[in-house]
């Protein structure tokens, strides 16, 4: 019979016994085994006595069955307690189990799950009762399936407990991972193996781990980028600790986080910053002060120089007291490169190296002061490149940079190694001459500089020319500070540009009046754009197929007291150097549109109007606000202005250019292409340029009877404007054939004195109304 203190017959989860018996039960059991024991014979013996028992044998048996009822009756009182104690430790094991922080399963050895507790089912976000019979697989993710696999089946070769991690299916767009620990279950019937499992969540800890990788990988990151490093020194025994310190040597590299000496460590260090180092770490380590940063040099691997930058901390003991040092460096190696760079560039030009505007001051001045104390003379030398402009036109900046730097060159060889040769900009030059005994010197130290840039400079294949002019001051001669040297110097350098290219010229008296002329030029040109004293003429643009007046150009002019007038390039650069042009191009706006609207109000139809705009009024930050003020007082619409701007402002910056005529054409403004055919234009730039509509070069048109490329280039500029959807306007038409090359050429409007010449408002309107309509094509 089965021992009913058995754990098999506890009816346990996991477990394959039978319930134990109850109290009633367990009595009945022992009542009828000793109802039996009293009606059975002692032994066979006494079942075959034919006598009846006696009286003292009837009573030995009753004693003995009343000491046998007390045994069962001890027996069953005991067994009631065992009973109980065993009701009480299911009951507990049953809320451990159901009540468990974990999850607990039992799968068959397909993996289908045969009992699961209340924290597997809340894991699982399915049901108690739905778990039995579902395989896990099914909650778990399938690229995860893999490693379930892998784990069952090491635990069958082996029998040993195992261990993995998985990451359940997604419940609402969020996956947990788990930790799945799972051993065989040993075997109580004849059904196949089972094996049982503890589910763990560790969602919380995998996002803790990864939060720690993440910053560990963040400061790697930034640390690399910064090139940080960290050492502690402790000034007791002046050892270095480096656990992670960077530029260490390859025996230091292998034993990280080893002692180094203070001394040891500074070997390393630059011979010129060892002192102020060693000194900045024991001033700090003995009052805690230091600067914010110690740079110097150290060695790294490779036996290079590199700079750190330094910065203490102190680390103190419980009393407050300086215990150890942590000394952060940083790599600025780059930084201390950059700036160097930033110096040499803002002290040398970079296109040639020479000393730039910012070092030729100081360095001329200090000639200077030697020149005076030592009694000598000097003497400052303005270099001009003439024809240079026409080299970076036609052949574009690259080559004139080319020139350039070979300029450079030839000016060092052709001056001393003690003389200063420095470029102010552009293709401008000074050279300064110490110790020269009197101006033949410096004649003839002009005259080798001249013979050297009058040689042809080989550029990408090619010979290109450049006339230099030299203009020459002297000191104490002519002027006492550099300032003035250089002034004058390129006041007789401009001289020499005009009387003798190609030649020198020294400062004199002619050249002084000359420029008190020019001062006295601007200042009249000032007044005049504070008293408007400028005037426009306007000339037409005819249509070449109707004869119609399509539009007029806005010619600027400056009449003078006694009736003569400057030409625009004379005054125009001026304007330009004293910053006048953007308030006479803000009249010369105003201007048009009041005559404008005259025009409309004498009866005339629509015209429009074209205004020249100069690359400096293009470029500078208020044009766009100015011609939009304008506009809206004018009272004009914005279609009938077009501007007229030159090849080379609107190429030299493409993507700017882009951007500001988009910014015109939102302005409801035309923008015209001006002087077309002669410069350096790429088409394909030209093609990506929003324009309305350009004009020929009126050299092209005074050459069409000369051969065959004129008429040839104009062509093509034609079907250029075909190709790209815009009118083409030939210039500067002064006779019948010229007109009537340019329509056969297929142009579309024309200028020139032969149609028109520049007239004032008043002259046009008299014009217009009486003029008769040019020729029409003969069929």
């Amino acid at each position: 019979m089965s021992d009913p203190h058995a754990p098999e017959d506890m009816n346990l989860p996991g477990g394959g016994g039978i319930p134990p018996p109850t109290q009633e039960e367990t009595s009945a059991r022992l009542r009828r085994q000793a109802e039996e024991r009293l009606s059975a014979p002692a032994n066979p013996a006494d079942r075959l006595a034919p006598d009846a028992p006696t009286a003292k044998d009837s009573e030995r048996l009753i004693h003995e069955l009343r000491v046998h009822q007390l045994e069962l009756e001890l027996q069953n009182e005991q067994l009631l307690r065992t009973q109980e104690a065993l009701e009480s430790a299911r009951a507990r094991y049953f809320d451990l189990y159901d009540l468990a922080p974990i999850g607990y399963v039992t799968l068959t050895d397909k993996g289908m799950i045969k009992e699961a507790n209340l924290a597997a089912a809340t894991l699982l976000q399915t049901p108690r009762v739905a778990l039995t019979g579902l395989p896990l697989t099914r909650f778990i993710l399938p690229e995860d399936q893999d490693i379930l696999y892998r784990s069952r089946q090491q635990l069958r070769t082996t029998g040993e407990p195992q261990s993995c991690e998985l990451r359940l299916r997604e419940q609402q767009g969020i996956s947990r991972w788990i930790r799945l620990d799972s051993c065989r279950e040993p075997p109580q019937t004849d059904e196949d193996d089972q094996w049982r499992a503890t589910l763990n969540d560790i969602t919380a800890t995998k996002a803790g781990e990864q939060r720690l990788l993440d910053a560990q990988a963040r400061l790697q990151w930034v640390a690399g980028i910064a090139e940080i490093g960290f050492m502690e020194w402790c000034p007791r025994n002046g050892e270095l600790s480096l656990p992670q310190a960077k530029l260490a040597s390859a025996d230091e590299a292998e034993n990280t986080g080893a002692l180094l000496s203070l001394e040891a460590w500074l070997a390393r260090v630059h011979p010129d910053d060892r002192e102020p180092v060693r000194g900045n770490f024991t001033r700090f380590a003995s009052d805690g002060e230091a600067p914010p940063e110690t740079h110097y040099r150290q060695q790294d691997e490779n036996g290079q120089y590199r700079w750190l930058a330094a910065f203490l901390e102190p680390i103190r003991d419980h009393a407050g007291q300086i215990d150890r040092v942590l000394i952060v460096h940083q790599d600025i190696t780059q930084r201390k490169e950059a700036e160097e760079h930033a110096l040499r560039l803002v002290q040398h030009d970079p296109l040639t190296g020479l000393p730039g505007r910012s070092l030729l001051e100081p360095m001329a001045t200090q000639m200077l002061a030697g020149a005076g104390r030592a009694g000598k003379r000097l003497a400052v030398l303005f270099v001009d490149l003439d024809r240079f402009k026409i080299i970076n036109d036609n052949h574009g900046h690259a080559a004139g940079d080319e020139v350039l730097r070979q300029t450079a060159q030839r000016l060092r060889a052709a001056f001393r190694a003690e003389d200063l040769v420095a470029r102010l900009g552009g293709d401008e030059f000074v050279v300064v001459m110490a110790n020269i005994r009197d101006e033949a010197d410096a004649a003839s130290a002009a005259a080798a500089a001249l013979a050297a840039l009058a040689r042809p400079y080989a550029v990408a294949e090619q010979e290109l020319s450049c006339l230099p002019s030299i203009g020459i001051s002297l000191y104490p001669d002519d002027a006492a500070t550099i300032d003035a040297l250089i002034k004058g110097a390129d006041q007789a350098m401009y001289h020499a540009k005009h009387v003798s290219p190609g030649q020198f010229q020294f400062v004199n008296a002619v050249l002084e009046r000359q420029s008190q002329a020019v001062m006295a030029l601007k200042t009249s040109l000032r007044k005049a754009v504070s008293r408007n004293g400028f005037q426009l003429l306007y000339q037409p643009t005819l249509d070449l197929r109707s004869g119609a007046v399509i539009g007029v150009e806005a010619l600027l002019r400056w009449p003078q007291v006694d009736g003569s007038g400057i030409a625009p390039l004379a005054f125009l650069p001026m304007a330009e150097s004293a910053g006048l042009i953007h308030d006479i191009g803000a009249w010369v706006l105003q201007e048009v549109l009041r005559q404008h609207r005259a025009w409309r109000d004498q009866g005339l139809p629509t015209i429009a109007i074209t205004v020249n705009v100069s690359a400096r009024q293009f470029r500078h930050q208020t044009f766009l606000q100015r011609l939009e003020d304008a506009l809206q007082t004018g009272g004009v619409n914005p279609a009938l202005v077009s501007l007229a701007v030159g090849e080379a402002t609107l190429l030299r910056d493409s993507q700017a250019t882009r951007h500001l005529l988009d910014q015109l054409h939102a302005l409801g403004v035309r923008v015209t292409l001006d002087d077309f055919g002669l410069g350096p234009s790429c088409l394909g730039e030209i093609e990506d340029l929003p324009l309305d509509s350009l004009e020929i070069n009126q050299t092209l048109v005074r050459h069409l009877d000369d051969g065959p490329h004129a008429p040839a280039m104009i062509e093509t500029i034609v079907r250029l404007g075909q190709a790209l959807r815009i009118k083409v306007t030939a210039i500067g038409v002064e006779t019948e054939a010229e007109l009537g090359s340019v329509r056969d050429l297929g142009c579309d409007q024309a200028q020139g004195f032969f149609l028109g010449e520049p007239m004032t408002g008043e002259e046009f309107t008299t014009w217009y109304q009486r003029r008769l309509p040019t020729p029409e094509r003969d069929p």
